[in-house]
């Protein structure tokens, strides 16, 4: 006769189900992390950016003064720019940042000066986040682009920048060799 066999019947959990299982939850706390932690980065950094459009009016209301980019920060008086967020202050130069033959009279730019360091050791040495250039058209209108600081070695990475500025990338690449950047809405 067969004699029939039953199993023995698993109570718990096996050995390979307690090391796989943990392994997939410590990996998606992980990857939920990660994404939580460059969302506060983009987020603070668009505020920076937002801040820091603000200042453009003060830029713009000069240069339908006198005719002329402001010359140096004590023409502009950026001493009454509050910084909020990770923005410590913004800093002004004629011409374009990086670029000595630059036309002072008719380019200024205004680097972005950034506090990361509640982000982590990663961003404990950024100083800088973002360039704003002012660019005077023959029209006497202005045309902004909000770029990646590539001149100061301790600057904001290009894909932590917002859409404004990204997006003023792509359209470079996709365009055809025209100025830098996509000019930002005026205020």
């Amino acid at each position: 006769m067969i004699e029939v066999r039953t199993r023995y019947r698993q109570r718990g959990f096996t050995v390979t189900e307690m090391i796989v299982y943990p392994m997939i939850a410590v990996t998606l706390i992980a990857v939920a992390y990660g994404y939580l932690h460059n969302s506060r980065i983009d987020v603070a950094v668009a505020a920076a950016v937002d801040l820091g459009l603000e200042q453009q009016v003060i830029i713009e209301e000069y240069f339908d003064t006198h005719g002329e980019m402001p010359q140096s920060e004590v023409d502009i008086d950026l001493s009454s720019f509050t910084p909020e967020g990770i923005l410590t202050g913004m800093d002004y130069r004629a011409g374009e940042l990086g670029i000595p033959a630059a036309d002072k009279s008719r380019i200024g730019t205004l680097r972005a000066l950034v506090d990361m360091d509640e982000f982590g050791l990663r961003f404990e040495d950024i100083e800088s986040g973002f360039l704003l250039i002012a660019r005077a058209q023959d029209d006497d209108t202005i045309k902004w682009d909000c770029v990646a600081d590539g001149v100061t070695a301790d600057a904001l990475g290009s894909r932590y920048l917002p859409e404004t500025c990204k997006k003023a990338k792509d359209d470079e690449d996709e365009g055809d060799g025209e100025d830098e950047g996509e000019e930002l809405e005026e205020l």
